[in-house]
């Protein structure tokens, strides 16, 4: 997880020129209510992306009004301002308005993968702004810069039609200038952008209907968006099928698998997922890993299908369908184009007309086990990493390339009240085209397979019920695949898939019918995704404040930078540590670094509120009052003797309505320093306190404390007290001198224990080995591996006590014998006596219980003999060994 090194810097916080980009104008302080262009309110509610950036550039939305500004000019505004004071000019100097044609309220902005162009989106409308370079917006002129903008869609995008939901820009793009707009009712529209061809802009290359899309059977039906003016009648789908977001399955790395950066991911607000692959428009740029990972892919996926007889028309359709579309690229001979930024050379391909361009809607995707769904606000997809061992083979180049990272597409959806589902895709999705309508006739039905999302994991936010503005939205993260940032109405909330990707990719590459499941359930058990809260936003509970979605940008200079603000204009920004190997770290870190005591825990800077800087909205309210044509009031009579009328009553109860919700604001804005203030001298207290006690803890160790006087009275001793730096100096010394003494003790028992393995035996020790052995010997205990040694001195001994050994046990079974043996009798001459009755040998009894015990007594002497010998021989052969 990311550490949080810092909040809100004072470059932007209140007074800098940062905290003033964010600020409305005097006359414009009120904020501007959310309309559709003709003044009438727009119950709507979607993502608010009102902060964009281009490298460390930002775009934000403040009002209505369109600013750019630079991180780095800021922060060096702010040292600026630090060293002389700075006017209301020197802040306008550090931010440039953008000025557009654009009427409604702005929610969303959008800039090109190069920089060049700008979405600006409103609720129902789309504006393409063309982008100047950075030296232009940063040059000295203060003067609002007018852009060169084009509406998109003019009959498309419009106020009669269905709300925007998303806008992105094409991965694969050729220069990046493709733009893909999806409305709530399911349409898609993939816009290619030329600013010198003004066309482009007023109608799609491509328009999709989802929900005739989605009901189809032929490739060779209407599929088109409805045309403005059209009447729509009422479909299921178009509850069902009201998307709430929409994302690309990749980014255009040459880590991605090829399939992922043309497949387009739409969420619907009931919960479905669908996708459609692959969606490319006329010109395309691939990745260098592109076209050989579709090349691998579709290869081994023809093979295998030849070979199993048992694949379904629709899958071998689907494999055929594929193969065309990748010969058709094969036989292109592509363009090449250099980009303006990077002067990078890339290859051009037109889009195959082989199958047609459009493609099959793929969905919905049922989610396993199926969670407890409310409204979906936005959808986050990891593209799955590119097969290396397929691509590569057994060539050398795989021994440099530990692949990282899970086969399978992670997918992510956000649900109104913070919870997030993670799912796999297992199937993987591929390029799917409907039949021609020749191939319809030729059966029956058209076979529709259903894909399943295995869901992993449903990570709660852990707070409260965000309000009913509040559109939870997915941020990248700049520095890591599977980590992700999500803004909500309580906070900003870093998520980590990292803790069980690493396991769950060893059990899908080593894949093992027996225990999978059981593996599988202990490793969604025991790790799980790590969640942290790393900002607290304040006015949570407040139902009127609508959260941004952040953006994360990393920068050398600026570091690892995650901003957001509010619709109060107050920014929010938390730096964070960037991760970094702890190899490369070696490798770049100096030989000695100097000791660094611990930083202290990062916390939230105090902002004064809104409240305390907003004007009073009173003289206005008495101004419109003295100027309405309904009154008779003039300014001459607020300021003349209070007269009692109905008139007078009015307008103090008008008055006191607009001063109480003022008051209102600046009690509770009080009240929030009050607590803050109480709370600070409570850690203040709380400070000073374990300072003290630091403080007598060092005092106990250089002797300076009372404790020390008092031993030194007592002991009565004429040397003079030691204390301070002499004192801890002997401590150090004594210290020392112990662990030197115990380290030479320690030395020489090493050197003992060496000895003992290496020293040569003494003719004592010789001897006593000799004789164990041969005793061990003796009595069938010698292992054949082990050294003999000469028994000629010992050998008469060795037998003496072997034939004691043998006598012993004859003994024992000679005495066993006897004891059955007269039992057996005793047994046979009571049973005589007492059925036949005849005259033999009577023994007394007492007689016969005497000898019994004495022989018993034998037993017991030979066995305690028997077990003494065998004792003392193992240990006699433990110490021979």
């Amino acid at each position: 997880m990311p550490k949080v090194l810092s909040y809100t810097p004072s470059w932007l916080s209140r007074p800098s020129p940062g905290f003033s980009f964010f600020q409305p104008d005097a006359q414009t302080k009120t904020p501007v209510a959310l309309n559709n262009g003709l003044g009438k309110k727009v119950e709507h509610h979607s993502q608010s992306r009102t902060i964009a950036h281009r490298g460390t550039e930002i775009f934000a939305v403040v009002g209505n009004e369109i600013r750019w500004s630079n991180l780095l000019m800021l922060r060096d505004g702010a040292k600026e301002q630090d060293a002389q004071p700075s006017t209301d000019g020197a802040d306008a100097a550090s931010f440039r308005r953008l000025k557009t044609p654009v009427s409604g309220q702005i929610r969303q902005l959008v800039v090109s993968p190069l920089g060049d162009f700008l979405a600006i989106l409103t609720s129902h409308t789309v504006h393409v702004a063309v982008l100047p370079d950075s030296s232009h917006l940063s040059s000295p002129d203060t003067a609002p810069l007018r852009l060169k903008t084009f509406q998109l869609g003019p009959t498309a995008h419009v106020l009669e039609q269905s709300p925007v939901v998303s806008a992105l820009w094409h991965p694969l793009a050729h220069l990046g200038a493709c733009l893909v707009t999806v409305t709530a009712d399911a349409c898609v529209r993939v816009w290619e952008l030329d600013r010198d061809a003004r066309h482009s802009f007023d109608e799609p290359a491509l328009a999709l209907d989802l929900k005739k899309l989605g009901n189809a059977s032929s490739a060779d039906e209407d599929f088109r968006a409805s045309k403005y003016g059209t009447s729509k009648a009422f479909s299921p789908d178009s509850v069902e099928m009201e998307v709430a977001a929409a994302c690309f399955g990749g980014s255009g790395t040459s880590e991605e698998h090829g399939w992922s950066p043309m497949t387009l991911w739409l969420a619907m607000t009931e919960g479905d997922v669908y996708a459609l692959c692959p969606l490319l428009p006329s010109k395309w740029e691939p990745t260098p890993t592109t076209i050989p990972s579709l090349s691998t892919s579709v290869v081994s996926k023809a093979t295998m299908i030849s070979h199993d007889p048992d694949a379904s028309a629709d899958d071998r359709r689907i494999t055929e369908h594929q193969q065309k579309w990748l010969a058709d690229i094969d036989s292109q001979d592509p363009l090449s184009s250099t980009h303006p930024d990077t002067f990078r050379q890339s290859d051009v391909y037109f889009r195959p007309t082989s199958p047609p361009a459009i493609p099959k809607l793929q969905g919905p995707f049922q989610l396993t086990p199926e969670p407890e769904f409310s409204e979906v606000s936005d959808i986050f997809v990891i593209a799955p990493r590119i097969d290396d061992d397929a691509m590569l083979g057994d060539e050398d180049e795989m021994d440099f390339f530990e692949p990282e990272g899970l086969s399978v597409a992670v997918i992510c959806l956000a649900t109104r009240d913070g919870n997030v589902h993670i799912c796999l895709d297992l199937n993987g999705v591929e390029a799917q085209w409907l039949p021609s309508r020749r191939a319809k006739f030729q059966r029956e039905d058209l076979e529709i397979s259903y894909s399943d999302l295995v869901l992993v994991e449903t990570v709660k936010s852990g707070a409260s019920l965000p309000s009913q503005s509040s559109w939870p939205t997915f941020t990248k993260d700049p520095t890591n695949r599977y980590a992700f940032f999500m803004t909500l109405s309580h906070g900003l909330f870093s998520y980590s898939l990292n803790p069980w990707i690493a396991n769950l990719e060893q059990e899908l590459a080593n894949p093992t019918d027996s225990g999978a499941a059981f593996r599988l359930d202990i490793l969604l058990e025991s790790e799980r995704t790590a969640v942290d809260q790393i900002l607290q936003l304040a006015n949570s509970s407040d139902e009127t404040v609508n959260f941004n979605a952040c953006i994360s940008l990393l920068d050398p200079d600026l570091g690892w930078v995650v901003l957001i603000s509010t619709t109060r204009n107050q920014p929010y920004t938390v730096i964070l540590d960037i991760p970094v190997d702890s190899d490369m770290y070696d490798i770049f870190a100096p030989d000695s670094a100097p000791l660094t005591l611990p930083a202290p825990e990062p916390r939230q800077h105090y902002q004064p509120d809104e409240a305390f800087f907003t004007p009073s909205t009173l003289p206005a309210f008495l101004d419109s009052v003295t100027q309405s044509a309904n009154t008779r009031l003039k300014k001459s009579d607020l300021k003349a003797q209070v007269r009692f009328s109905p008139a007078t009553l009015q307008l103090l109860t008008e008055a006191h309505r607009v001063l109480s919700t003022e008051t209102n604001r600046l009690g509770a804005a009080a009240a929030d320093l009050f607590r803050r203030c109480e709370r600070m001298k409570l850690e203040l207290t709380e400070q000073i306190r374990r300072v003290d006690e630091i403080a007598k803890r060092i005092e106990s160790v250089t002797g300076d404390d009372d404790e020390g006087a008092e031993d030194e009275q007592n002991s009565g001793s004429s040397v003079g007290r030691v204390v301070g730096r002499e004192k801890i100096e002997r401590r150090m010394a004594t210290a020392t001198d112990r662990s030197q003494r115990l380290q030479d003790r320690v030395e020489a028992l090493r050197r003992k224990m060496t000895n003992l393995g290496g020293k040569e035996l003494t003719a004592r020790e010789e001897a006593w080995a000799e004789e164990v052995l041969a005793l061990k010997k003796s009595i069938g205990g010698i292992d054949k591996d082990e050294p003999t040694v000469e028994q000629a001195d010992n050998s008469s001994e060795a037998k003496s006590l072997s034939s004691r050994l043998n006598t012993v046990a004859e003994l024992q079974k000679d005495l066993l014998s006897k004891a059955k043996a007269v039992q057996d009798r005793q047994n046979g001459d009571a049973e005589n006596s007492n059925n036949d009755g005849l005259d033999g040998a009577r023994v007394p009894l007492d007689f016969r219980k005497q000898k019994i015990q004495q022989v018993m007594q034998l037993l017991q002497r030979e066995t305690a003999l028997v077990d003494a010998v065998t004792e003392r021989l193992g240990r006699l052969g433990g110490i021979g060994s």
